[in-house]
């Protein structure tokens, strides 16, 4: 639990341990994309070895990764996942606020560019790495080509092939 004031620009968001069964000390963020657009991100205690960020994919939500958490924190990494627009507790933009849209690829750029801003006065251990999944993998590709700041990338069944 944090006992010092919230990072400059970020509010605590809601975070559902019960559902997560991830590793103690998680803290949730709610993170706002160039757009307006509200995102959440949850970063989970730091580890000596560095951080993984965690690009989900689509219909998940950043509790859903409390298991791989665990995993990162007993191999001595720390672990940030993120609810991209449409998915998890962010925003639903849209005329179907019951579905995840976005009009162009571009938005989850803009997703990735506002996390990044938000991770930095965490101070999270170098060096960083990136593990896509899905949605995310593409997410996460198209990040790489960005200068995402990463040390090593892996994939889980990456949706490629669409032109972004």
């Amino acid at each position: 639990m944090r006992t010092e004031p919230a990072p400059t620009g970020l509010k605590p968001a809601p975070y559902f341990s019960e559902v997560a069964e991830g590793p103690a000390g998680v803290e949730a963020w709610w993170v706002e994309a160039e757009d307006g657009t509200r995102l959440r991100m949850a970063v989970w205690p730091k580890g000596a070895k560095g951080t993984v960020l965690m690009f989900p994919g689509r219909t998940e939500y950043v509790e859903k990764y409390g298991r791989v958490a665990t995993d990162m924190a007993a191999a001595g990494y720390g672990m940030v996942a993120f609810d991209w627009r449409g998915q998890g507790l962010a925003d639903r933009p849209g005329h179907r606020r019951d579905m995840g849209h976005v009009l162009s690829f571009d938005e989850y750029r803009q997703d990735v560019a506002a996390f990044l801003k938000a991770l930095a006065p965490l101070d999270l251990p170098k060096p960083w790495f990136l593990i896509g999944h899905s949605m995310g993998g593409c997410i996460g590709l198209r990040a790489l080509y960005d200068g995402l700041p990463v040390a090593a990338a892996a994939f889980t069944g990456p949706m490629w092939g669409l032109q972004m």
